[in-house]
């Protein structure tokens, strides 16, 4: 019992500490999405996780900077001489040991490729949750306002039903709307505590913890060119500085297989001891050198050179098809963002006076209160409409940026 009991305090006292680390304060106040970008950079667990690779290929580097180590041998025997003590040096000609720290630095630089690949999925994600949690938030708000509108065509139906000007079928019909629209507040409501948690898990915080958001779903849809996304992307885009750290390691590799060609040799010095006869004790000193008569890396040269061919033809690849994903996207946007202006500047305007005049005109008995929900639910559609179209576009615009590597001005 003691042993078990000591065993879960050691536990304990090495896991705790690691547990506090990943636990991150709760966002407090307001949250804008250049806020909630740079809370995720800094406090996203992927991202931590990627940058601890950097100290991996750093102690790549260690090791291409050691030197061979020597080799030491004594040997004893009964025959003469009985001692023999011998020490071989090799030492390491043509830039070999060079060669190799330039390949581990070359190298070190993927683990920032390995950060940056992490960011963009930060980026993407971000932009997703966060403004999903804006319409959320709008589908709430609408959702309240269809159900204050829901309630003021039942009192309006109820006041003629008792005055004889309507019939019962009227208030039932209004009843149904009210329903319907609770319902949906109470779907809305639920879809907005998912969308929290979902941001929640991008900030690195308890699922259940309350966020607040602020900004609208037409945030940074300014128009986009073309030539300047294009741009952009050749620069930053993830995948082509990756094939291209990637050529240039291979450059370096091509140098150190070269370089390994040179013969390595071993310098040996040794003395015989305790000898009998002419002599008592005796020095030695060799040279040995490795003759490259058959082999001379010819097949990890061979091999590196065709890998630094096939890096060069993913890279025009990748880039072919970069051009197209960002002239497709950037056409989506554009359209995109047009459909959204259409909807805020005409659309839902005139279908909120068109509900406003059908509810006036019902409450003067013009007209039937089918007319009033026909006209209601025309609104809802097209809010509902309007929010979609809306996030449509930033999702659109978190897959440029995706692509990009960057964001969006």
């Amino acid at each position: 019992m003691r042993f078990a009991f000591a065993v879960f305090a050691i536990f304990a006292a090495v896991a705790l500490p690691s547990v506090a680390v990943a636990q991150a304060p709760p966002v407090t106040g307001p949250l804008a999405y250049a806020q909630a970008l740079d809370l995720a950079t800094s406090r996203n667990l992927n991202i931590a996780a990627a940058r601890r690779q950097r100290a991996i290929r750093e102690s790549a580097i260690r090791t291409a900077r050691q030197i061979p180590n020597p080799d030491v041998s004594l040997e004893l025997t009964q025959d003469d001489p009985n001692q023999t003590v011998n020490l071989d040096v090799p030492i390491e000609l043509g830039g070999k040991r060079a060669r190799r720290i330039e390949l581990a630095q070359a190298e070190l630089t993927l683990a920032d490729l390995d950060v940056q690949a992490e960011l963009r999925a930060v980026r993407r994600d971000l932009r997703q949750t966060f403004y999903t949690l804006i319409a959320a938030d709008e589908r709430v708000r609408l959702a309240e306002s269809l159900l204050d509108i829901s309630r003021r065509v039942h009192d309006a139906a109820q006041s003629r039903f008792e005055t004889g000007a309507a019939p019962r079928l009227e208030v039932l019909q209004a009843d149904l709307g009210v329903t319907r629209a609770e319902a949906d507040l109470a779907l809305a409501r639920a879809t907005r505590v998912a969308a929290q948690a979902t941001l929640n898990a991008v900030l690195n915080q308890p699922p259940q913890s309350p966020l607040i958001v602020t900004g609208s779903l037409s945030d940074h849809v300014a128009p986009i060119e073309y030539e300047q996304a294009l741009a952009a992307a050749t620069i930053s885009n993830v995948d082509l500085v990756a094939l291209d750290r990637q050529i240039d390691i291979e450059a370096r590799r091509l140098e150190l297989l070269r370089a390994e060609r040179t013969p390595t040799p071993v310098f040996s010095a040794g003395g015989l001891f305790n000898s009998p006869g002419e002599f008592s004790s005796a020095s030695r000193i060799a040279v040995s050198v490795g003759v490259p008569l058959f082999s001379r890396n010819q097949g990890e040269i061979a091999g590196s050179i065709a890998t630094t061919a096939q890096l060069r033809a993913r890279r025009d690849a990748t880039r072919r098809t970069i051009e197209n994903e960002v002239y497709g996207i950037v056409a989506r946007i554009d359209a995109e963002r047009r459909h959204v202006e259409a909807f805020e500047q005409r659309l839902v305007p005139t279908a909120t006076n068109l509900e406003a005049l059908a509810e006036e005109s019902y409450r003067a008995g013009r007209t039937s209160v089918l007319a009033l929900l026909d006209a209601q639910r025309s609104l809802r559609d097209l809010r509902r409409e309007a929010l979609q179209a809306a996030l449509d576009l930033q999702t659109s615009i978190a897959e440029l940026e995706e692509i990009l590597g960057t964001t969006l001005p």
